[in-house]
């Protein structure tokens, strides 16, 4: 009877924490192939990119992911400047060289930046994080 009782004690138990554990979101997730939902719907992405890795972290609320587009880094910098612009967002700075560029941006709330790299043989990598606190 004891051991049946303990049992049932666990197991009410372990249906408890899973059921916690399924109401609330992690507190940092990983993702990959597509933008994290705290990004805009009109938030510039460039024709042919390829979203890999994403983050969201709740506890900083903060976003981000990175893509992969077939360019060069001072054409990315400008699609990005001219379309943040074009959507509404202010450009606060933009600087780099032919191999690292970084853009910071905002509009409300919301707080971002851009760094774009080159990766060789015609690919830069862009990495969007934005904090809207």
């Amino acid at each position: 009877m004891a051991l049946a009782a303990r049992f049932l004690i666990a197991l009410l138990a372990l249906t408890l924490v899973g059921a916690a554990c399924s109401e609330d979101a992690p507190p940092v997730e990983f993702g990959e192939g597509e933008v994290p939902p705290a990004f805009p719907d009109d938030f510039p992405i460039p024709e042919g990119a390829q979203i890999g890795t994403t983050l969201i972290d709740r506890v900083n609320t903060r976003s981000e992911f990175i893509m992969t587009v077939a360019a060069v880094v001072s054409d990315m910098a400008q699609f990005f400047s001219v379309e943040l612009v074009s959507d509404g967002y202010v450009i606060d700075s933009s600087e780099g060289s032919v191999a690292d560029w970084s853009i910071e941006f905002s509009r409300g709330d919301l707080a971002g930046s851009i760094r774009i790299l080159l990766l060789g043989q015609g690919l830069v990598s862009a990495t969007a994080e934005i904090n809207d606190a």
